[in-house]
């Protein structure tokens, strides 16, 4: 394995069947519960996410973006701080590199063909999100909506795929109840191996005020081929879950009669216009 050979990945995570919605642009994703082992700590490698993946033995692959945020959800459930989790401590320079440490994950974020990058929607309450294709690995899983970054604290999650749903102005600090900031990077250049508009969803420390506070940070701020000493990823075993679109805005039975009317008025034009012969053969009568 890339990086420390000692990690042992013999922590069992169960990931719970989680799902997400966004009536613009009209998509609901899901995925089952399921179940991986995973490694307490990070593996340093100090490369970019494609060489990271290189030195990765068979049967192992980086986390995802949404493992990540199971691990932290479920800390907080328990009444934890994530913030002080030995899981969290290669973030915080208390892993054993002693550094503060960059993630990788299996998760990136891709402007949609033909969109520009920083055209963004506005939500009702007037805040400003993103559209973007949800990448696991190098496949495309789904579409969906990006809130602001800059720092901005994570309100609301998307439990499928481990990114903000909604972010709020930053609070005097400690910022209690909210434990995560979010960096997004809304004009991304073209990645150099997959030729598209691509970000990494990492995970590293921010606000660090003294050695003893800090705030996790979710950061789609650099590219896949972007690399820094102090990057590295955890290691799972387990398949990369499959992601189900559940359901779409879109209402078929009014596509439907849209459709029937069109035909109708085309027909009825038809029918004044043309030989019965002609009419005939058109429309299979």
């Amino acid at each position: 394995m890339a990086g420390n050979t000692t990690h042992k990945v013999d922590r069992k995570l169960v990931v719970p069947a989680v799902s997400s919605k966004y009536p613009t642009p009209g998509n609901a994703y899901s995925h089952g519960s399921y179940t991986v082992n995973y490694s307490p700590s990070l593996v340093r490698t100090g490369k970019d996410y494609y060489d990271s993946k290189t030195g990765i033995p068979e049967g192992l692959r980086m986390s995802t973006a949404g493992e990540e945020l199971a691990i932290q959800l479920a800390l907080e459930k328990a009444g934890k701080d994530p913030r002080e989790a030995k899981i969290f401590a290669d973030l915080f320079a208390s892993g054993i590199d002693k550094i503060y440490m960059w993630q990788w994950t299996e998760t990136g974020l891709r402007v949609p063909k033909g969109r520009k990058a920083d055209a963004y929607e506005t939500g009702s309450q007037g805040r400003k999100y993103w559209p973007r294709v949800v990448l696991l690995a190098d496949k495309e899983v789904g579409e969906i909506l990006v809130p602001e970054g800059s720092g901005r604290l994570v309100a609301e999650w998307d439990k499928v795929f481990g990114v903000p749903r909604v972010t709020i102005e930053n609070k005097d600090f400690p910022h209690k109840p909210y434990t995560t900031h979010f960096h997004f990077n809304s004009n991304p250049g073209k990645d150099s191996k997959s030729g598209n508009n691509d970000v990494a969803v990492g995970r590293r420390s921010d606000w660090r005020h003294d050695e003893h506070d800090g705030c996790l940070d979710v950061d789609a701020d650099y590219g896949r081929s972007d690399a820094g000493s102090i990057d590295g990823f955890r290691p799972v075993r387990g398949s990369i879950p499959e992601i189900q679109i559940v359901s779409s805005n879109v209402d078929i039975e009014q596509v439907r009669r849209e459709i029937l009317g069109k035909a109708r008025a085309e027909f009825s034009d038809d029918l004044a216009k043309l030989p019965v012969k002609e009419l005939v053969r058109k429309y299979q009568l």
